[in-house]
């Protein structure tokens, strides 16, 4: 009979130690990780912090937000690394300043691939990823933030009933919230991260009559705050009522402020200002942000993808320029650290000096041909230049600025191909796109020498009113303003470019082309105005000045399609078929999916009689386009002249029940099958076309032809 065995003290606590470690890694192996939290961002587009209650403003209606904002942690004075909706979202999801994501301006690339991109990093980790975009001209998927996003969602308002004095392509916020609703209740086991972009507080303002009656209407800025905090409580309230409001991260950030007339400026990108950089900033849902915290100290929007990584224990990038703010959400002190911002735009559109800007705890000093430097304990609205009083501090922001652009690692963006509604749209909104940042062009020498833009603040404005106006179809007093900047300064191209367009649009092209003219004097580099040249003179028939201008905007846009297709299609004109040909598939090599490239070069090769090439441009038009109807028109003919029935009946069936009102489409298949001896069928096309046409004799003819074969085939 076995005993029980004894063993030495010392064996005894060994196996106890033992037995310890198995039953940890047991807990370890078998007891499940309590999984990642959720993440919902709302960005509020062009929201000033000093807009919102929390932050000392008496006058909104932003208690939801206010609300929220006491159950989480609010940042007092977060900054903007610049003034411009792409740039600065950019930084929220790289953690990376624009110098280094190198999205300067709106419209002005592709983020690269080689940049770690949160949504993307969050993908890799199990997260279901949506995003909810309210302004597609500037964060459309085509510069590169859709990565590592399941949804994207930047297609035009397809479900608001509401009629808003809005430019371009831009969706309510009631619209853009109620689609990521739908998208977060079909969340089910996994883990989610969810972008909602709102756009509500962006030019051209709207009071929301309709629902905030005349409170607004002196202050109809602070009507699109109101209405965008009313969306978002819908969200918060989701979270409530499903119980997921204390173990979701909710974080808001604004990407930019507004000038609302602050030193000047209407609305923002121009200047840095804190009207336009100082934006807020609030994280709340987890144990980790301690309700009712204010952080004093000075964070950057590029502090908040490395603090979520931080509080999901993900490792972070090898590089980023933000920090983490867990420590902060916890309630225990952060060290100072400086922000960095910029503003490219003077220098892109117009040539006139960039702007950067550094900012510690008490001091912000803006680099310019006339710098300035302000102590913002002092002076927390920026009256007050001390640029030539406070040597000693000036010094010392100048080398603190010197050595935060030092640590920077840039980054090339890549390309973007933009369409000419990509172009309208953004031109819609107030941006260009197609210029040179200083950084990228080497014909920038001294940048003293440069335009200050503070010195044009005047003209800006009158430029802003304009741009409004004319969106209000107002286009003759939006061309008078304009006028009155031309007689005032010849260094506002933009401006002029923008009468150019304005005369233009009311059917005054000569003014229009030599407005342009005087523009491209000043600015030979300014492509978009060579192209809008070159259309007018297209328009007119003057294909060999026309053509001269594209080839100018080829060469300074050798990547822009558009502008490949453009050129191809005045050489066509000029019976310069050759070299139409390589314009063409230039145009088509940069972007194969353009389809008006395809379907130009497709008539052109039918033209030349080489139609298997061209039912090759044909069918790839159709693979990106399946409806488009001048594709299959066109598809449905050069299939029946090299014989293939068919198919071509086949192309030209669906191209019909897109279009039964295009009497060619419908005269056209009824000839082919009754060549194909489907008699019958091909009657009633024919029969079809008759009706659209009645006073076109070759229905009716050949009607009576196939009638009669069609008796004699019974007989």
């Amino acid at each position: 009979m076995w005993g029980r065995a004894v063993f030495p003290r010392s064996s005894r606590i060994f196996i106890g130690v033992i037995f310890a470690i198995v039953a940890v890694t047991a807990i370890t192996v078998f007891w499940p990780r309590p999984p990642r939290p959720s993440i919902i961002l709302v960005t509020f587009d062009t929201t000033r912090a000093d807009r919102l209650g929390c932050y000392g403003y008496p006058h909104g209606l932003t208690s939801a937000f206010d609300e929220f904002a006491k159950g989480g942690v609010l940042f007092e004075r977060a900054f903007a690394p610049c003034p411009i909706t792409l740039p600065s979202h950019a930084t929220m999801l790289t953690g990376l300043y624009p110098p280094e994501h190198d999205l300067r301006v709106n419209g002005s690339g592709h983020l690269s691939s080689e940049i770690p991109f949160l949504p993307a990093i969050l993908k890799e980790h199990g997260y279901d990823t949506g995003a909810f975009i309210a302004a597609a001209p500037v964060l459309g998927a085509q510069f590169g933030l859709s990565r590592g996003f399941d949804t994207y969602d930047d297609a035009p308002a397809r479900l608001s009933t509401r009629v808003r004095p809005y430019g371009g392509e831009r969706r309510d916020g009631e619209e853009v919230v109620t689609l990521a609703l739908d998208w977060l209740q079909q969340r089910t086991d996994k883990p989610y991260f969810c972008w909602i972009h709102l756009y509500d507080a962006h030019g051209p303002y709207d009071a929301f009559a309709d629902i905030y009656q005349q409170k607004f209407e002196k202050e109809p800025y602070d009507a699109g705050v109101a209405w965008e905090i009313r969306q978002f409580a819908r969200v918060t309230a989701l979270l409530k009522e499903r119980g997921l409001d204390s173990n979701t991260l909710v974080i808001v950030a604004g990407d930019h402020g507004e000038g609302l007339n602050d030193h000047g400026e209407h609305e923002h990108s121009m200047l840095v200002y804190n009207s336009t950089l100082h934006v807020p900033l609030v994280f709340a849902g987890l144990p980790e942000c301690q309700p009712g915290t204010r952080v004093k100290h000075a964070v950057s929007l590029a502090d908040l993808m490395p603090t979520v990584l931080d509080i999901l224990n993900i490792k972070r990038p090898d590089h980023v320029s933000g920090r983490s703010l867990l420590a902060a959400l916890n309630g225990q002190p952060i060290e100072s650290r400086d922000c960095y911002a910029e503003s490219e735009m003077p220098y892109f559109l117009n040539r006139w000096c960039p702007l950067q800007t550094v900012i510690s705890e008490q001091w912000k000093y803006i680099e310019s041909t006339r710098p300035e430097l302000y102590n913002l304990e002092l002076d927390p609205h920026e009256t007050t230049n001390l640029i030539d009083t406070a040597t000693d501090e000036r010094s010392f922001m100048e080398i603190k600025l010197s050595e935060l652009t030092e640590t920077f690692q840039k980054t090339r963006a890549e390309h973007v191909e933009l369409s000419e509604r990509d172009q309208a749209n953004l031109q819609s909104l107030g941006y260009v796109s197609g210029g040179t940042s200083a950084h990228t062009d080497p014909s920038v020498g001294n940048r003293q020498a440069l335009i200050d833009v503070k010195d044009m603040v005047p003209f800006i404005a009158k430029f802003e009113d304009a741009k409004h106006i004319a969106s209000g179809e107002r286009l003759e007093e939006a061309i008078a303003l304009l006028q009155e900047v031309a007689s005032g300064t010849k260094d506002f191209p933009l401006s002029d470019a923008r009468l150019g367009d304005l005369l233009a649009e009311s059917g005054r092209t000569s003014e229009a082309l030599e407005v342009y003219s005087s523009v491209l004097e000043r600015r030979p580099d300014f492509a978009s105005v060579h192209v809008k040249s070159g259309r007018i003179l297209a328009s007119l028939g003057q294909f060999a000045p026309a053509e001269t201008h594209f080839r100018e905007a080829v060469g300074l846009t050798p990547h822009d399609a558009s502008v490949h297709l453009q050129l191809a299609n005045v050489l066509t004109q000029e019976q310069r078929f050759d070299e139409a040909i390589a314009e063409y598939r230039e145009a088509l090599r940069i972007a194969p999916h353009a389809v008006a490239a395809n379907l130009s070069l497709g008539n052109l090769l039918v033209r030349l009689r080489r139609p298997t090439e061209a039912i090759a441009c044909f069918e790839n038009a159709q693979r990106y386009d399946a409806n488009n109807f001048a594709v299959l028109e066109n598809l449905m003919m050069v299939l029946a002249q090299t014989g293939q029935i068919d198919k071509a009946v086949t192309v030209g069936s669906r191209a019909i029940a897109l279009n039964p009102a295009s009497f060619e489409s419908q005269f056209n298949l009824g000839i082919m099958l009754v060549q194909a001896s489907r008699i019958a069928d091909g009657l009633k096309h024919l029969r079809e076309a008759q009706k659209l046409r009645p006073s076109d004799p070759r229905p009716a003819q050949i009607i009576q032809e196939a009638e009669l074969a069609l008796k004699g085939s019974s007989r």
